[in-house]
């Protein structure tokens, strides 16, 4: 089923563009709304890449592999790698990954607590696959083709694991999320059925307003929507949770080619799995310093909680091009093309609200009161789902690397990379929402990707190695937009500290150990908004925040050359 939105198009917009509006210019979105599309937000956050993960020794180096090869990497960084294999190669790369993230803008726990153990800082610890492939020499010759190499590869390209948290105590009334829906109720004139029940229809951009009517937070009269349940005299301490699960993993089918030890070529045909799963969870406790009599507000809420899931899956298709030299034995220089990825995506969403409500006057709307007074409301939307013909489809950015290598007293290897990625050129080619297209947004908020590899590799002994690298992406969101606030976090900046040790055991087997300590940052955003283009005091908008992320990840490689 297609879905029309009557309202804002876009599921993660910025506060300061005009990508969206109601009918009477109130922009609403934020982390804990319009979670049921995949945005333009979503698309950049799946794209992104600093191509960080393969094999232990990879990763230690930093990932600099577009000039070097014989890795496993090769298939996803530059497949003229794949050529340099001169003996068949199966290897295996477990990781584990920790990760830390915390939240700047969160009100303390506790009154004095020092500013730096404000933080919220969630944790998220994985266990998962970087890197698992065999690589099989099937020719060798002593003419022009010097030999022929076909491997079959995985590598992770990306991974969503992370947690993050916040809170905010004692806010008035003004912004309590309730404010929100009555807001949108009103603007879009969403109504009730004749015996006051109201379906969740087919449009889940309004599941939110109907789960807030379900659960007491709004309430409709021949007037309009209005709150009845929170008293201007509360104030509102406001929770919110975000925990995102998943990774993009790529399958690769990898050729190369190797001509009289000069010249590498290679190509591979890469077939990612997407799996992305989004829990956003926000809740409100509602306080008051002495409550209102039963007469004047006959039913009080005490808390509510909101939860919204979303997930992603798929698949995408993409073409690797490469081609390595090396004029001189101590000398590689190297150049490869990534196409697009061309994904093909199904998303699932749903939602549920519950609450509880004193009842502290006569009951006059006869509802069901427990004998302590209170009266518990839940509400579930069901699941959502666009797929098949109606699934979403876009595309990545295309990406050219280069990169030099240099070997020094045949003992030492030194590898720069630089790659450059076109984020502005992601484009929604499907959806199941009729018109809509985020290519002005795209063009107008992100600009081209830089990434800079830098690895070394030191023999101390015949078997032993070891290895130090660095990877660095700068900001791919234009100059003016960095410091705006978005609905969702959006990377802005990358890095990567990375180390370890090589041991051959003997001419077949060997293991890699490999660290990386990687810091991420990203940009502002609040839990909710509406934002009214025309009279500011009407703004509803909640706390600010900032949530970035410290990943340390310990990888091991065993391999067999045969």
């Amino acid at each position: 089923m297609k879905r029309v939105f009557t309202t804002l198009l876009t599921a993660l917009t910025l506060l300061v563009s005009t990508s969206g509006a109601s009918a009477q210019s109130v922009d609403f979105g934020g982390l804990n709304f319009n979670n049921d599309i995949i945005g333009w937000g979503d698309m950049y956050n799946l794209s992104f890449t600093s191509h960080n993960y393969g094999t232990a020794r990879s990763m230690a180096m930093g990932n600099a592999f577009t000039a070097l090869g014989a890795d496993m990497v090769s298939a996803t960084i530059n497949p003229a790698g794949i050529g340099m294999y001169t003996q068949s190669d199966v290897s295996i790369t477990p990781m584990l990954n920790f990760t830390k993230s915390p939240t700047k803008g969160s009100d303390p726990v506790y009154e004095g607590v020092p500013s730096r153990e404000q933080e919220y800082k969630d944790h998220t610890e994985r266990f998962a696959m970087s890197s698992i492939g065999a690589i099989f020499t099937v020719y060798r010759g002593t003419k022009a083709l010097t030999n022929f190499n076909i491997g079959i590869a995985y590598n992770r390209i990306a991974d969503f694991n992370r947690s993050y948290r916040s809170g905010a105590f004692g806010r008035p009334y003004t912004e309590s999320m309730a404010n929100l829906f009555c807001t949108l109720s009103n603007i879009d004139g969403l109504t009730t059925l004749p015996d006051g029940k109201m379906h969740y229809g087919n449009d889940p951009y309004y599941w939110g307003a109907v789960l807030a009517y379900k659960n007491g937070l709004t309430n409709k009269d021949d007037a309009g929507w209005f709150i009845d349940r929170i008293g201007d005299t509360a104030t509102i301490d406001q929770f919110s949770a975000v925990n995102t699960r998943g990774s993009i993993g790529e399958y690769d089918l990898t050729f190369g080619f190797n001509l009289l030890d000069k010249i590498y070529i290679g190509a591979t045909i890469g077939m990612q799995s997407v799996d992305y799963r989004r829990n956003v969870y926000y809740g409100e406790d509602y306080l008051y310093g002495s409550y209102p009599s039963g007469e004047a507000m006959p039913y009080q809420l005490l808390y509510m909680n909101y939860v919204q899931r979303t997930e992603l899956s798929g698949s995408g298709i993409n073409f690797k091009l490469g081609i390595t030299a090396r004029p001189m034995k101590w000398l590689r220089i190297g150049v490869a093309y990534h196409t697009p990825t061309y994904y093909t995506l199904s998303l699932l969403y749903d939602a549920e609200m519950w609450s509880r409500t004193f009842s502290a006057g006569s009951n006059p709307d006869g509802y069901d009161i427990g004998p302590l007074g209170y009266m518990n409301d839940s509400a579930y939307t069901g699941v959502w789902e666009d797929s098949g013909p109606n699934a979403w489809n876009f595309r990545s950015p295309h990406r050219l690397l280069f990169g030099g290598a240099v070997t020094l007293l045949q003992r030492i290897i030194l590898s720069v990379d630089y790659e450059r990625s076109w984020y502005q050129s992601v484009a929604l080619r499907n959806s199941p929402i009729a018109g809509l297209s985020y290519r002005s947004t795209m063009h107008d908020v992100f600009k081209g990707g830089d990434t800079l590899r830098v690895g070394a590799e030191a023999y101390l002994l015949p078997f032993l190695a070891l290895r130090a690298g660095y990877i660095w992406s700068g900001s791919t969101i234009r100059e003016e937009y960095r410091d705006a606030i978005f609905t969702h976090p959006l990377l802005t900046t990358d890095s990567y500290i990375t180390c370890g040790v090589g041991i051959k055991f003997n001419r077949s087997v060997y293991l890699d150990v490999a660290y990386q300590y990687n810091s991420a940052k990203y940009t502002s955003y609040n839990a909710f908004y509406a934002i009214d283009s025309v009279d500011a005091a009407q703004d509803i908008v909640s706390r600010t925040l900032t949530t970035d992320t410290d990943r340390h990840i310990a990888v091991v490689t065993l391999g067999f050359r045969f």
